[in-house]
């Protein structure tokens, strides 16, 4: 019995040191901003901040007469496995309906950024589609209206596939804030709790490595009452 229960606690902290040997990218931005840079076009009264606490935030801009753009820019990171890569984020959004909203991008190799499409994302994706604002967003999908348990300060977490990729293979994230010439949703418009990227092609979810870790106790403990049976 103690053999078994040894071996199963054994193989289990292998899995789960597996899983965090698969995170290529991770920040959670409480002690620095995480090497993640701004730029920003059109003047934004509220571009992409810091706070030091945390996170990055955007209030974003109204009544400026022109559109505004707000770019929150993560350091290049490195692909270490070839395969599929799988994006995840807490945020909360509050972005004014059908006009504006926030989207996420990526350019792999130094290459130009492209926009992760709604089909991409598997938990709490685009809630807007088509945008009607003056902006760079105009016709195209994001992040819209308010997420959920906004209002009393709660954090979504979202996942997206960034696709398949080689080894060696360089990621860049964007986050794109636009507005359009008027309004604007509540403050902040968008804020970013933490970021993870990691292979996703090996690595077992979290729920997976619990009930493997079940499952290897339960074999134990059947084994153990056999031997006591007999």
């Amino acid at each position: 019995m103690k053999i078994l229960a040894s071996l199963a606690v054994m193989i289990f902290f292998v899995i789960a040191n597996d899983a965090i040997a698969g995170i290529i990218h991770s920040e959670d931005f409480n002690s620095d901003n995480g090497g993640y840079t701004v730029t920003n076009q059109g003047n934004p009264e509220g571009p992409w901040t810091w706070d030091g606490a945390g996170s990055w935030y955007t209030n974003g801009s109204e009544n400026l007469g022109s559109p505004s753009h707000s770019r929150l820019t993560g350091p290049s990171f490195v692909v270490t496995a070839n395969g599929l890569v799988e994006l995840s984020f807490a945020h909360r959004y509050s972005f004014e309906p059908l006009w504006e909203g926030g989207a996420v991008f990526t350019s792999v190799n130094g290459g130009a950024f492209t926009q992760i499409l709604a089909a991409a994302f598997s938990q709490n994706g685009y809630t807007g589609f088509g945008f009607i604002g003056n902006h760079d967003l105009n016709g195209k999908d994001g992040f819209n209206g308010d997420s959920a348990g906004y209002a009393n300060g709660d954090f979504i977490t979202t996942i997206a596939s960034l696709g398949s990729f080689n080894t060696g293979d360089t990621i860049t994230l964007q986050f794109l804030a636009p507005w359009d010439e008027f309004a604007k949703g509540s403050e902040p418009n968008w804020q970013i709790d933490w970021v993870e990227v990691r292979d996703a092609s090996n690595v077992p979810e979290p729920a997976t490595l619990a009930l493997m870790g079940l499952g290897l106790a339960g074999i134990g403990c059947k084994r153990y009452r056999h031997k006591r049976a007999a």
